[in-house]
């Protein structure tokens, strides 16, 4: 099979959180990584007594975690990424819009997005006294699923 050229970098991403899913924090100049895990499909399985392999079975699929890491600062207002996301945390609920595009934020890259999800932690700022890192926080979400769709606007 012939190599790809088509692998991308996560380098130029465009990531943004919105607690109503129509006001957007632009997080891209703020954002450090972004994780997915969980989707899992369960599965069943019983072994009989007539054969040596089991009966596999499919069952439903698992919610999706998506963390964003990113640069803690003291801005307030209403684009200020930790100030924003620090009280949607605090409300009943917590709330949470989430997407991101790989490719960055240009029409015909696809984007992913969460649909309603809940903060499930958000890290208040902590760090070492000797480090001259900036200090990052994390916010883990729980969704139903990640959308992929190509962005037109």
């Amino acid at each position: 099979m012939p190599r790809t050229s088509e692998g991308l970098s996560f380098v130029a991403a465009d990531v943004e959180v919105s607690q109503d899913g129509v006001t957007w924090i632009e997080l891209s100049c703020y954002g450090s990584s972004i994780a997915t895990s969980g989707g899992d499909r369960a599965t069943g399985e019983v072994n009989v007594y007539c054969d040596e392999i089991p009966i596999v079975k499919a069952g439903k699929k698992a919610s999706k975690d998506l963390t964003i890491r990113y640069v803690y600062t003291e801005e307030t207002g209403a684009s200020a990424p930790f100030t924003n996301i620090h009280l949607w945390d605090l409300t009943e609920g917590g709330v949470v819009y989430a997407r991101y595009w790989p490719a960055g934020k240009v029409a015909g890259n696809f984007t992913f997005s969460t649909g309603q999800a809940i903060i499930t932690h958000h890290d208040d700022p902590s760090g070492e006294a000797g480090a001259g890192d900036p200090v990052l926080c994390e916010l883990a979400i729980k969704c139903e699923q990640l959308t992929k769709t190509i962005w037109v606007s």
